[in-house]
């Protein structure tokens, strides 16, 4: 195998390619998305304000910064991050993750793909890399959007720690995205993947609620990647925790170790 090729990122990049569609459309979707809920907090403050008051925000407590939803920041952490980012995104992405070899396999197409001069270890690692690019735009689309309405609306916002928001949302995509990855080389069939990933992720999302609500199980949570990123602490105060951070990337070093291992001893039906 020539070192030239290895450096390439062929398959890194046709991946890119083939998923560019994709991250085009959930890019604008969560543009949208961040669009409707910033802008839409002036019509719900007031009532906000009456369901905190009326000690409402206790049916949220499942939800990290649910007694701080009658502020702009409280609002967005709840309605954008808590759901769409850190579920909603994340099982998009996981979806995706969970298909990307798998479909490989069931379609027939992974001869053609291990007909390039590269290992199998290579061919994962390529397939992650590729979607790094969609997880970036995505998340920083997003970002941009939240800052513009913010100041089209004259809503106060700490725009250093919305971008350190993102930033460290990244690992937590990328932790999905490595899961993912892993589904994928160990499940032929695309959708059973998927289906598996999405259980998973909610799994995952249901034991950190309940370790949320009832202190007697709040050490269920740690078994859970949305444990490790904490949108409500690093929007408000700023706070990052670097331990989560380190978790996270040792899941996804983890993960793709694993993944890169097993796709390189098992066998392959080639046609």
């Amino acid at each position: 195998m020539n070192i030239r090729d290895i450096f390439r990122f062929k398959i890194a990049i046709q991946t890119i390619k083939d998923y560019s569609k994709i991250t085009i459309i959930l890019t604008l979707l969560f543009m949208a998305m961040a669009a409707m809920y910033a802008g839409m907090y002036p019509a719900f403050k007031d009532t906000l304000t009456e369901m905190v008051e009326g000690g409402m925000s206790e049916n949220y407590n499942f939800l990290e910064g649910a007694s701080d939803m009658a502020t702009y920041v409280g609002f967005l952490n709840l309605e954008l991050y808590q759901m769409f980012w850190i579920l909603i995104l994340g099982i998009l992405i996981g979806f995706i993750a969970a298909s990307i070899m798998s479909k490989e396999i069931e379609g027939k197409t992974i001869d053609l793909l291990m007909s390039n001069p590269l290992s199998r270890k290579q061919i994962v690692f390529e397939k992650y890399i590729g979607l790094i690019p969609m997880i970036l735009i995505i998340n920083f689309a997003t970002m941009l959007t939240v800052m513009g309405v913010t100041i089209a609306i004259n809503e106060e916002l700490n725009f250093a720690n919305l971008y350190i928001t993102h930033v460290v949302s990244v690992p937590y995509l990328l932790a999905v995205a490595a899961l993912g990855i892993l589904i994928s080389v160990i499940i032929d069939e695309k959708m059973k993947a998927s289906i598996i990933m999405i259980a998973i992720l909610i799994g995952m999302f249901i034991f950190e609620s309940i370790s949320l609500m009832i202190p007697d199980y709040e050490n269920m949570g740690l078994i859970s990647i949305t444990h490790y990123y904490n949108p409500y602490d690093i929007l408000k105060l700023g706070k990052v925790d670097a331990v989560g951070v380190i978790v996270l990337f040792a899941f996804i070093s983890s993960c793709l170790i694993a993944a890169m291992i097993y796709f390189e001893h098992r066998d392959i039906a080639v046609s």
